[in-house]
This record gives structure tokens, C-alpha cells and sequence, in this order.
């Protein structure tokens, strides 16, 4: 009988029982870099009045404890808080612009408000993917055929009213 180990549960398995099927990816990236690589976390908690939304209460306690679970995988963490569209593409362009050679790779975590397919950045929503296809091959070859993350996190806007009493 063939059996293998169970890293869960400690203890060995046997391989040939047809009820059991064990699992081998068909692909793995390579992670043998000098540097895991980086994580980029725009944490947008504040917005301007124009755009009616409200406070993301509590934001800051995840972006925090993001960075401490980044760094403690590897990621050199940088965390960029209440920016604007133009900022969050600035910043995104620069990242993919560096040279990512000596990187496993590279991973992007946003929080904001958001709705399908848009992010807000304080002024304003724009589309998610003027932000993730900076890192395309062609417009990033210094991360191709490495893992680009990107974990998006997002509250459906709530509005801010405001009512003005009639005499």
C-alpha cells in the first residue's frame, strides 16, 4: 500500500484507497528570490464632502494589521492612507515602473468604499482596473510570470444626506 503523510492531521494516509485523492498543482511559481517582494495597502478611511460618502470606521485597525501580517510573510510593506484616484494610480505606476528582478512577487491590497468594478479613492470612484492593469507584461516585465495579488476590500457607499428644513 502507498500512503503519504497527512500534514493535518499527523498521521499517514493511504493513497491507494479510491476514496482518496491526492492533489498535485499542475503549476508553482517560482519563489526563489533574494526578496518576497512588496505590498502596496492604500487605506482610504476619510472622503471629501462632494462625494457623499461616509467615514470607513474601523479601516484603520485592518490596514494595521495587514502591515503586520506582510511583514511577517516577507513583504517589504509600505501603507499609503487617504488618496485620491490620481494619487492611487501615481502610486501604483510607480511601483510597477521599479524593477521588480530581485522580487517573487508583488502584491497590492486596497480599502475603500467601492462598488462593482470601481474603487473610490477620496474624490471620487474610478474603474479597479486602471489600477491592476499597470501590472500587465507589457507594462510591468520586470514582474512577468510572477504573482501579482491584489486583495480588495470595500464597502458599498452609504450616502451622506443632509436635510434642510422647509418653513
Amino acid at each position: 500500500k502507498k500512503k503519504t503523510k497527512d500534514h493535518e492531521q499527523g498521521r499517514e494516509v493511504d493513497v491507494s484507497d479510491p476514496c482518496i485523492r491526492v492533489v498535485t498543482p499542475m503549476f508553482l511559481y517560482n519563489m526563489n528570490f533574494k526578496k518576497l517582494g512588496k505590498c502596496m495597502i492604500i487605506n482610504n478611511k476619510n472622503f471629501d464632502a462632494k462625494t457623499g460618502m461616509n467615514v470607513r470606521n474601523g479601516t484603520d485597525t485592518d490596514a494595521g494589521n495587514l502591515q503586520k501580517c506582510f511583514h511577517s510573510l516577507g513583504f517589504n510593506v509600505s501603507v499609503y492612507n487617504d488618496q485620491t484616484c490620481r494619487q492611487m494610480e501615481n502610486i501604483l505606476k510607480r511601483a510597477a515602473q521599479e524593477n521588480h528582478s530581485d522580487h517573487a512577487c508583488f502584491a497590492c491590497i486596497l480599502l475603500s468604499h467601492g462598488d462593482e468594478g470601481l474603487i473610490y479613492g477620496t474624490d471620487g470612484p474610478m474603474p479597479i482596473k486602471t489600477l491592476t492593469s499597470l501590472f500587465r507584461g507589457d507594462m510591468c516585465k520586470s514582474l512577468v510570470g510572477k504573482p501579482k495579488l491584489f486583495f480588495i476590500q470595500v464597502t458599498r457607499p452609504r450616502m451622506r444626506f443632509s436635510f434642510v428644513k422647509k418653513s
